[in-house]
């Protein structure tokens, strides 16, 4: 192997199960989820990283309910129109806080979310999908969870 190809995954681990989520197969969407980055992979690594399509919504479904993680978390929603990156190509709920201090976005562009350690967020609904729609998930500084 190369002095540097530890660093570079070309074949992501999958997963159907992850603490605090509520994993299961569900029509239009990327199952197992595919985890590109984490300590299994680079055992250095402290972050994970996973990569998801949806191609239908998802409505009633889910994914996933209300959670939280003891990590930061960026999460990128992004449209597949590359004439018109901003164009999320369709709808998408997420909430952010719970009970009295909960919100709902709707989101119709391409969208980044800072999700702070501790704060719980979900659910994730995919009310409309005209175009398929890349979901990256990215955990700071995550040690030892899985």
């Amino acid at each position: 192997m190369s002095k540097y190809g530890r660093y570079v995954v070309t074949r992501p681990k999958f997963l159907t199960e992850m603490a605090h989520h509520d994993f299961q197969e569900v029509a239009g969407f990327t199952f197992p989820d595919e985890v590109y980055i984490d300590q299994d992979l680079i055992g250095e690594a402290n972050q994970w990283l996973d990569i998801n399509w949806i191609w239908d919504k998802t409505i009633p479904r889910e994914l996933p309910g209300l959670h939280s993680h003891p990590f930061a978390e960026i999460v990128l929603l992004i449209g597949s129109d590359p004439r018109n990156l901003r164009d999320l190509g369709g709808e998408v709920q997420w909430g952010m806080g719970e009970g009295e201090d909960a919100e709902t976005f709707v989101l119709t562009s391409t969208t980044a979310i800072y999700v702070p350690a501790g704060l719980p967020h979900g659910p994730l609904v995919y009310r409309r999908v005209d175009r398929p729609i890349l979901n990256i998930a990215i955990g700071l500084n995550t040690g030892g969870y899985a």
